[in-house]
């Protein structure tokens, strides 16, 4: 994705401009550099405030007559906010520049490559008085390992997801099987249950059947005592 920047047209920047227009060439643009001190830029500069490094354009299109897109990959070894950018034509000059009091554009980490992504409107500009130069060719090299990196780290996120999901696969089939091995027992205890009382219903049935035959011997015992 790229960053939107309306930076401010330095006097040097237009100078050349002027200068490579009267011999009917376009001023190119080359460079990008970062620096670290957030401010107002002002038309007046010739430099950044502090500028950290300087990246040759990777990549370079025309949007429209005023309307460019650049793209550099900023390296090195330090780390720092970017909060100042500056546009350097081929001989040097700084044609445009870009800060803010309070935001910065980005964060270079130590050792770790920064992809630099800039739409530059130049609606301040005549149109088609600025060109690119640039190393496309360079570009796939130069992103090939930080974007391994970066695909490196997807990878293995998207592996940890699964490794996460497949546990909790496992564990939706242990508690599945626990509750089947559950149902089980308390069907196997009702069916239990209902058997013992079944069992008890008869055993009782018995006794009160040998309790009343019992019952009945001994009133024809007592009957045929009598009766002698």
């Amino acid at each position: 994705m790229s960053t939107a920047l309306q930076p401010v047209i330095t006097k040097a920047g237009l100078a050349a401009i002027l200068t490579a227009t009267k011999t009917g060439l376009s001023a190119e643009i080359s460079h990008i550099a970062l620096g670290s001190v957030a401010y107002t830029p002002t038309a007046d500069q010739k430099t950044l405030r502090n500028e950290i490094a300087r990246f040759p354009i990777s990549s370079g299109e025309k949007l429209s007559s005023t309307l460019l897109h650049l793209t550099a990959v900023a390296d090195g070894t330090i780390g720092y906010w970017v909060k100042e950018i500056g546009i350097f034509l081929k001989d040097g000059t700084l044609l445009a520049v870009w800060s803010h009091l309070t935001e910065a554009l980005a964060y270079k980490a130590a050792n770790i490559d920064l992809l630099l992504a800039y739409d530059l409107s130049l609606a301040a500009l005549p149109a088609d008085s600025v060109t690119i130069t640039s190393t496309a060719a360079g570009l796939n090299l130069t992103l090939a390992e930080p974007l391994a990196a970066q695909a490196t780290a997807l990878i293995a996120e998207q592996l940890r997801t699964l490794q996460q999901q497949d546990r909790l696969v496992s564990q939706e089939r242990l508690q599945r099987i626990a509750g089947e091995q559950i149902s089980g027992l308390l069907e196997r205890m009702n069916t239990a249950e209902k058997s013992a009382s079944e069992t008890r219903d008869v055993l009782l049935s018995a006794t009160v059947a040998n309790a009343t035959g019992l019952m009945a011997l001994q009133h024809t015992v007592l009957q045929h005592i009598h009766g002698s």
